[in-house]
């Protein structure tokens, strides 16, 4: 489990290690920021998550309002497009979604249309869902070659691109992926650093399996075990798991070994299944625990926690590879 700051995503200028499977990702940062915007090759824009109702946020225009569009807020509530919506009737806990393309505040049918319309532009080629889930496997057998790596040399984000990188996916400069997640941040007037993590590579780069919010934790075992219980039938090996607190943000990979779901992430390990507790490195912890983990400290900080399950479609990623990307690991 890993305590990260909130915005904590591009890499740290550590050196990775001298292995063909990962890149040198020491000057990221600075390469990013630096760079000039290439809008290259990207997916169509999707709806863009400003925020969930709630009693201390209880209207669209606070959300817009805190959100880096601030300045046409009004313009976009008042937008045609808008102009019928019940905002008077959205209850706390209601998601609410912005489409850039059309300026159309989106929220529940509205919001599933939405992404039923564009879930076929997830999908490469047309491929079904269920082989995007069989090619997202390879990721999990990928980042298992990086357990032992000290934290230092490699957070969580990092084992994310880790990952990829030894699946092909070219991740730094022009027309890489990461190039891209910034372009796609940019295009949506976001932070150039917005889906630098794992939450955000998968709404840009794959499919949301399941999300939930819990708002109040009272009791972290059972709420644990009752999100346990509803992802159970979705989980696949090589799907990204991401945490979400007010303050910090953790990401990784799902797992199995022996028969038991596990979660392949770097941070400190306190479930560590086949190595040492107490340390901070990249291993593999009892899925069930990090979610108790995360749970209790939600509870103890008296704050909400977001839950985000996807799957990466592997083969969209290829456009990325310099090579295969069905090599074998």
């Amino acid at each position: 489990m890993e305590i990260q700051p909130a915005g904590r995503n591009i890499s740290r200028a550590k050196t990775l290690s001298n292995t063909s499977a990962v890149r040198d990702i020491k000057n990221f940062e600075k390469t990013l920021l630096a760079s000039i915007p290439d809008l290259g090759v990207q997916g169509p824009p999707e709806p863009v998550f400003l925020g969930t109702i709630t009693k201390d946020i209880s209207t669209v225009s606070e959300l817009l309002y805190n959100s880096p569009l601030k300045k046409d807020c009004w313009n976009i509530i008042h937008d045609k497009i808008n102009l019928n919506k019940a905002f008077n009737r959205i209850r706390p806990g209601t998601e609410i979604h912005y489409d850039s393309q059309t300026k159309e505040l989106l929220w529940g049918d509205s919001l599933k249309k939405s992404l039923s319309e564009q879930l076929p532009e997830i999908k490469v080629a047309g491929q079904p869902k269920n082989i995007v889930e069989q090619e997202s496997e390879k990721l999990s057998k990928a980042v298992t070659n990086f357990i032992g790596r000290d934290y230092e040399q490699m957070d969580c984000y990092e084992l994310l691109v880790g990952g990829l990188t030894s699946l092909g996916v070219k991740y730094q400069g022009k027309n890489g992926l990461g190039r891209h997640l910034m372009n796609q941040a940019i295009s949506k007037g976001l932070p150039r650093n917005h889906y630098m993590n794992g939450e955000g590579l998968v709404s840009e780069s794959g499919i949301d399996v399941f999300k939930k919010t819990i708002f109040r934790v009272k009791d972290a075992q059972k709420q644990a075990g009752n999100v346990m219980e509803e992802m159970k039938t979705m989980l696949k090996e090589g799907q990204v798991l991401s945490f979400s607190m007010r303050n910090r943000g953790h990401t990784g990979i799902i797992s199995q070994k022996q028969g038991q779901w596990t979660f392949i992430n770097s941070g400190k390990m306190d479930h560590n299944i086949s190595g040492e507790n107490g340390i901070k490195a990249v291993g593999e912890e009892g899925l069930k625990e990090e979610l108790e983990n995360w749970f209790q400290l939600a509870m103890e900080e008296s704050q909400g926690l977001k839950i985000t399950l996807g799957t990466l479609d592997l083969n969209r990623l290829s456009m990325f590879s310099p090579r295969s990307i069905n090599q074998k690991v």
